[in-house]
């Protein structure tokens, strides 16, 4: 069997992700699969990158997609997010969070699922990487789905350069923002 050095591999797998089709904006693309791409070498095999399935969570909102879009605007602050310039006009979020410990308010192991180490969860004393986005969707009735999505990914603090570890949301940070969103626009 032939084998093929790292740096080759990675060049392929880039071209091929590259000349991939973008399926639309990001408001608009579907949950990914998962997948594991690894590489074979005379060392042995190296873990190059994993994906999770990320959903986005949705909150159903009886106002205009602008409206409610300022509103989630708005709820990030309260909650203190940070954000980034986000890809779509009816979108805010931030594509790298470097965090530990707590976000949003809540403690990163009520957010994250990251395995656990002799009891205690992983998410409470990692490097937590998040790509965190919430975004816009008009409805039929003239309403807005407010969706929030977080892709995270861990290491232990005493080794930075370990591959980074695939983390699943348990869904409170997304409640916590829809709900947020719900009440404002209840005014409560």
């Amino acid at each position: 069997m032939r084998h093929f050095r790292l740096p080759v591999l990675l060049l392929v797998l880039g071209t091929a992700c590259a000349s991939a089709s973008s399926g639309g904006t990001e408001t608009t693309v579907s949950p990914t699969t998962t997948s594991l791409v690894s590489a074979n070498s005379a060392v042995g095999t190296k873990n190059i990158g994993t994906t999770n399935t990320y959903t986005a969570i949705g909150t159903s909102v009886a106002i205009a997609p602008d409206s409610a879009f300022q509103v989630l605007t708005r709820v990030y602050a309260m909650l203190e997010l940070p954000v980034a310039p986000a890809a779509g006009k009816l979108a805010i979020g931030n594509p790298e969070i470097r965090i530990r410990r707590r976000i949003g308010g809540i403690p990163m192991q009520n957010v994250l699922d990251c395995g656990d180490k002799m009891g205690l969860p992983n998410a409470e004393t990692w490097d937590i990487h998040m790509n965190l986005l919430s975004y816009i969707e008009p409805t039929k009735t003239g309403g807005a789905q407010i969706l929030t999505r977080i892709q995270a990914m861990g290491n232990p603090t005493d080794v930075s350069n370990r591959d980074l570890t695939p983390c699943s949301t348990k869904g409170e940070l997304e409640k916590k923002i829809g709900d947020m969103v719900t009440k404002l626009i209840a005014g409560k």
